[in-house]
């Protein structure tokens, strides 16, 4: 394998990585905050720098770049972290910019040790405490991609409770992509100490490349994900509490069921949970802990089930004479088809079609 393919490789991914992050500082506004996206991937293509360093022999022949404080393994996930608060249903809550100051020191460290004395630095790299510095790194770093997870999962919660329709509005991509991005910051962290096959480093600057351009499309495809609560005129308190009375929340679910039921409200692709708290004079937060609480579902799923039963009402006459599957979807109140899908299938456990043709044989 010739190494200056690798090479190439290796500074088409610098260079991608920091194009496309100014071009997410630029575009970031108000319904779109790529702000810290874009500080995310310049310091991820700047962290690989080191091996471009090395590959092109820069560091022989300009000595004084020796611990060049371009390693960002302790700040990259924080504002990866940072990114994906702005971006949430809970964007209007403090976001915690704490989590910077381990990746502030670090960098203020490292560009002490690049002032050294060339001989100085020669020595500490002969010693661990570079090892040790990169581990706690990843260590922080890996600490910090379990918060995002977690994160991303409370606000999956909180958006299947305020919205019937999901789609773009779960986040799910950033925990793949931060996971995967955790995986080769370490790889490549890693080939600067063991020499690695050719062939697996191409591997891995290619997977880096893909990684780049997907993050920034997919953040440049990513709006906020604005809380509908957080925005509605609330005209009253939120007043279920964890120990309220069972007839309290009976007494709330039956005014629910009634409501959706009566006026078919479940059709409309973009309910909220504030349209039916709205219509109800009730607090958002009282309508989906009360269906939390009886139905343990979130009020996504429940309004789903509402859906698929007029599916299936739909389904059991000749209305596929003259509508698609995709045509039911819509008319029941799904966005697209493949949740309707979706849907369909983990409620009944078959799809529209065989359901069909299932019924009208009987």
């Amino acid at each position: 394998m010739d190494d200056d393919v690798i090479s190439l490789v290796h500074a088409l991914g610098v260079f991608q990585g920091l194009i496309l992050g100014v071009i997410l500082l630029f575009i970031n506004r108000k319904n779109k905050s790529t702000f810290f996206l874009g500080l995310f991937l310049i310091g991820f293509a700047i962290e690989f720098l080191p091996v471009i360093l090395k590959d092109f022999k820069i560091l022989e022949n300009h000595p004084g770049l020796l611990l060049l404080p371009i390693s960002f393994s302790w700040i990259l996930f924080p504002l990866f972290f940072l990114y994906v608060q702005k971006i949430s249903i809970f964007a209007h809550e403090r976001v915690t910019y704490r989590i910077l100051y381990p990746g502030v020191i670090s960098i203020l460290f490292l560009f002490i040790l690049f002032l050294l004395p060339e001989s100085t630095k020669e020595y500490l790299r002969g010693t661990y405490l570079f090892e040790i510095f990169f581990v706690l790194g990843l260590s922080y770093s890996l600490y910090i991609v379990v918060r995002i997870d977690k994160y991303v999962r409370t606000h999956t919660e909180e958006v299947k409770n305020q919205f019937a329709t999901v789609k773009n509005r779960q986040l799910q991509w950033t925990r793949f992509f931060i996971v995967f991005c955790f995986v080769l910051v370490g790889i490549h962290i890693g080939t600067l100490f063991i020499k690695v096959a050719p062939v697996l480093e191409l591997l891995i600057s290619c997977a880096s490349l893909i990684l780049v351009f997907s993050i920034a499309i997919s953040g440049i495809i990513q709006y906020n994900v604005f809380s509908a609560v957080q925005h509605a005129n609330l005209p009253v308190k939120a007043t279920i509490k964890q120990d309220v009375s069972k007839e309290k929340v009976l007494d709330l679910i039956n005014k629910i069921d009634d409501y959706v039921i009566d006026t078919g409200i479940y059709i409309k692709q973009d309910l909220t949970v504030v349209d039916i708290s709205t219509a109800l004079e009730l607090h958002p937060k009282d309508v989906s802990n009360a269906i939390n609480k009886h139905y343990n579902k979130n009020f996504n799923t429940y309004i789903n089930e509402f859906r698929i039963k007029k599916a299936q009402e739909l389904l059991r006459t000749d209305i596929l004479n003259n509508l698609s599957i995709e045509g039911i979807s819509r008319e029941v109140g799904f966005h697209s088809k493949a949740s309707f899908y979706a849907a369909f299938k983990k409620a009944t456990g078959t799809t529209p079609m065989n359901y069909h043709i299932e019924t009208s044989k009987s």
